[in-house]
């Protein structure tokens, strides 16, 4: 259930509609990529990108045929406006778009928000409605299921754009009609990036990226900190009336060593404070669940013969993780005998599967450290798990989280996704 549009139309070559591309995305602050068969351009976050695929008709010399789309959802009416007026911009011939709002035709902004935008937000409140005072948990709207999972609060909803409690989005609605709701679900509701733009993009920012942690931990943390900063400065400037998240603009202001710079100005009152990655949170890898602290820095560690998925926190004595996956041609995946010579082994069942653990002392640079290795058996799929810690106390960290690792069957994900889309 999205709401988008889909073009198709020719080109002279690649290189032309490249370089319109690039001085449009300057113009219009927008991030820019491409490949060799095509080009993406980025306008605001929560999927709010245009994308451009080109193959040649017959030889090199061209013409070329171009085809390409945008989902405006969850990001909102604006970021459907902006799609088709860069397309209006892009130097292609015989462009046909199917335009399910309507827009590319009558550009009524007012009328595409009222006819499909808000009736879309309405429903996702009537699953809300039906939903709400069930004590229901892993509820969520609009949100990438390949990411981390928050953690479960009853009776509340996780969105690209905070936490709400199922009540709440109802008598929202139900009080103030639809309006208000829409201002603060959608990040790009109105008709150009005004100060509600930039503040929800902070408001997104706060909720899913930031990890609440030093600027000076690392470039992603800098880099985080500092455009939501940013962004809710803009937004003041150009709305001093609009409510902004401010006590979580002086947490970051401290964390990113910067002097608050907002005028004073009205507050926005929410139960839930962002964000996210403030508390747990789980990753998906494959079949498994890995539930790890929110502050984790992710990344991919290269080998020689493949690689590890990686997660540590340089600010914290925490565990480094690392997960590797195998899955085996035929049959079913049975553990090693790699742990039988560490200590403390020991195993339990899980629903879908089964796993091992025990640790070892190693030295790493003349230093010790005591080293967890877990082997998670799913199926045809074995995943390894290590965990290295400083010191003996570190293991019951681990130990504890070791203790909640789970298995999702793929019926279970099928079935996740399919509500998810109802």
């Amino acid at each position: 259930m999205s709401i988008g549009l889909r073009f198709t139309g020719k080109i002279d070559g690649p290189q032309a509609l490249l370089e319109a591309a690039e001085v449009l995305a300057e113009e219009r602050n927008y991030r820019l990529s491409a490949g060799e068969s095509g080009l993406k351009v980025v306008m605001c976050p929560l999927g709010g990108e245009l994308t451009v695929l080109w193959r040649p008709e017959g030889g090199e010399s061209g013409p070329w045929q171009v085809r390409g789309g945008c989902v405006s959802t969850p990001a909102g009416a604006g970021l459907h406006r902006a799609a088709v007026e860069l397309l209006d911009s892009l130097p292609i011939r015989a462009l046909a778009v199917e335009d399910e709002t309507g827009f590319f035709r009558h550009r009524n902004f007012q009328r595409m928000k009222e006819e499909h935008f808000y009736p879309w937000l309405r429903t996702l409140v009537d699953v809300c409605r039906q939903e709400s005072g069930k004590g229901v948990l892993g509820m969520s709207l609009c949100w990438d299921l390949e990411q981390y999972a928050p953690e479960d609060i009853p009776d509340t909803v996780v969105t690209p754009m905070g936490r709400f409690r199922l009540s709440e989005l109802v008598s929202m609605v139900d009080q103030g009609g639809i309006e208000p709701l829409a201002g603060r679900f959608f990040l790009w509701n109105g008709r150009t990036q005004d100060a509600r733009f930039y503040r929800n993009r902070a408001i997104n920012a706060l909720w899913e990226r930031c990890c609440f942690a030093p600027s000076c931990r690392s470039i992603e943390d800098a880099a985080v900190n500092g455009s939501i900063l940013d962004d809710l400065e803009r937004s003041a400037k150009l709305d001093p009336a609009l409510p902004l998240p401010r006590g979580a603009y002086e947490e970051v202001c401290a964390l990113a060593e910067r002097e608050p710079a907002l005028p004073a100005g009205p507050d926005l009152k929410e139960e839930f404070s962002p964000g996210y990655r403030k508390g747990m949170i789980t990753h998906a890898l494959g079949a498994l669940r890995l539930t790890l602290p929110g502050s984790c820095l992710y990344q991919w560690e290269a080998w020689e013969n493949g690689g590890a998925h990686l997660w540590s926190d340089a600010s914290s004595d925490s565990p480094v993780w690392r997960v590797t996956g195998y899955r085996v041609r035929e049959g079913e995946a049975r553990f090693t005998d790699n742990l039988d010579r560490l200590n403390g082994v020991e195993g339990r069942e899980l629903k879908g599967g089964a796993l091992r653990w025990g640790w070892r002392e190693v030295r790493e640079d003349g230093e010790p450290l005591y080293q967890a290795v877990c082997e998670v058996i799913a199926g045809p799929a074995l995943y390894l798990l290590t965990a290295a810690c400083t010191g003996p106390e570190g293991l019951g960290q681990i130990a504890q989280t070791i203790g909640g690792i789970s298995i999702v069957t793929n019926t279970a994900r099928r079935e996740t996704v399919q509500t998810q889309k109802e």
